[in-house]
């Protein structure tokens, strides 16, 4: 008989539910983000998520935090650079591009695209994301000065852009994703000298 999982182990309800919406969002888009969807996709009774979001506004909000949350693990083991090399950070970006757009991480990109949308009448989600955006292009200029070069806040904005916009293009655009040499070649335009 196997052990049970211990409560560390084992993920809280909070957890589940903010799994569950940013699956429901990816897969059912802003029309069909419910609280019942998201109770569903749970494996959670009717009116089990109003406890912990009961706003449509607030359930959002949880979605968001699963994503930044997600999103920066995945960041973490791709620009965790010791030194801040071109070539360095060409790897670590195409890394993180063909994760972030893997199948077991591709949804997360389709709901941040959604809470996006959001976002233009939602002011906490507006900030979040403006927080979200100014924290990974103050890492990126981080980066490239302790390897000794200067990167201008324009210059990490456009980085910033571009790996969102790889990413987007990866998962939302186009019928056929770019190859891996595509976007290597990208990553070497893109990755300041």
């Amino acid at each position: 008989m196997e052990e049970a999982q211990s409560s560390a182990e084992r993920p809280g309800r909070r957890d589940v539910i903010m799994a569950a919406a940013v699956t429901v969002l990816a897969e059912r888009g802003p029309r069909g983000f419910t609280h019942r969807a998201v109770d569903a996709a749970a494996g959670l009774g009717a009116g089990a998520v109003n406890y912990h979001a009961p706003s449509r506004a607030r359930l959002l909000s949880l979605a968001l935090e699963e994503v930044f949350r997600r999103d920066l693990e995945t960041a973490a083991r791709h620009f965790a650079i010791e030194t801040w090399t071109h070539e360095n950070v060409v790897s670590a970006l195409v890394g993180f591009v063909t994760d972030m757009t893997s199948d077991a991480n591709r949804d997360r990109i389709v709901a941040r695209h959604h809470l996006r949308g959001e976002a233009r009448t939602n002011d906490e989600l507006r900030d979040a994301f403006d927080r979200q955006q100014a924290g990974f292009v103050q890492l990126v200029r981080a980066g490239f000065e302790t390897a000794g070069g200067t990167t201008s806040e324009v210059t990490a904005e456009l980085f910033r852009l571009a790996v969102d916009g790889l990413m987007n293009r990866q998962t939302l655009y186009g019928s056929t994703p770019l190859t891996d040499d595509q976007i290597l070649e990208i990553a070497h335009l893109i990755v300041p000298r």
